[in-house]
């Protein structure tokens, strides 16, 4: 966003303030209206909040140690949109979280200039090719990072990238950069072993051999080894003893009974 846009996003939210009704006020002194207009001024939710027309605020003092004050923000309907802590003696936001979305109109800009961008990037192209080769794509905005959000939907390949603005604050969707990009297939080591684990042990009692071995026998149980990248050992045991084993490789669904 420019810098003559984020001015005029931001005089919106002031206008609002001393002209709009704020009926939802919890305390309608003037501090209350200072805290409301430093949160509000804030460029995270003076961006956010130029889109909810009619929008209301309600604030109080903490009278605590920090000299605080909470400002929550509300929709017409009121629905939540974000809280805020401000400190009046300097005029700063020290906490905050909002979940504006993306409205509806401003979705379509939103996913054409973030795949726009991603066509382009050499290090996006370079890591996963190209960003139209997809089932269907998301965007949103993340408002605690900072950052947009683009997920790729490619099944087991699919992609979550991160990007975020030079422009900070302003959900500017130019001057973009790549954060991460993540692969979410990608869990943890030991939810991978389980998961590899639990293939191997099915894929071992497909054989016939090792079907018939168990069959009949109460509380049997499989155990699985380890022994390459893609093999395993499967072992099938009942009352303590084993009564199957089976070398299983995943990358060639072959099993080999021993």
């Amino acid at each position: 966003m420019s810098s003559a846009r984020r001015f005029a996003a931001v005089l919106a939210v002031l206008l609002a303030l001393t002209c709009g009704p704020l009926a939802a006020a919890q305390d309608s002194g003037p501090g209350a209206q200072r805290a409301i207009a430093v949160a509000a001024g804030h460029p995270m939710f003076a961006t956010g909040l130029a889109e909810y027309a009619g929008w209301t605020a309600s604030a109080y003092g903490s009278q605590d140690r920090y000299g605080l004050w909470r400002v929550d923000f509300f929709t017409a309907n009121g629905v939540p949109l974000g809280w805020a802590q401000v400190r009046l003696a300097d005029g700063r936001v020290f906490a905050w979280d909002s979940s504006f979305g993306i409205a509806d109109e401003s979705y379509a800009a939103a996913e054409e200039a973030l795949l726009g961008f991603l066509r382009y990037d050499s290090e996006f192209l370079a890591f996963a090719g190209d960003i139209d080769d997809n089932d269907w794509i998301w965007v949103a905005y993340d408002d605690s990072r900072d950052a947009w959000t683009v997920f790729v939907e490619r099944g087991v390949e699919s992609l979550v990238v991160t990007l975020r603005s030079a422009n900070e604050w302003a959900r500017s969707l130019e001057d973009l950069r790549i954060v991460e990009i993540e692969v979410p297939a990608l869990v943890s080591v030991d939810e991978w072993r389980s998961m590899r684990s639990s293939a191997a042990a099915a894929l071992a009692f497909t054989d016939a051999r090792v079907a018939a071995a168990v069959r009949g026998l109460d509380g049997w149980v499989s155990e699985a080894e380890q022994l390459g990248e893609s093999v395993w050992l499967v072992r099938f045991r009942w009352e303590g003893r084993t009564v199957a084993e089976a070398e299983v490789d995943l990358a060639v669904a072959s099993v080999a009974v021993r």
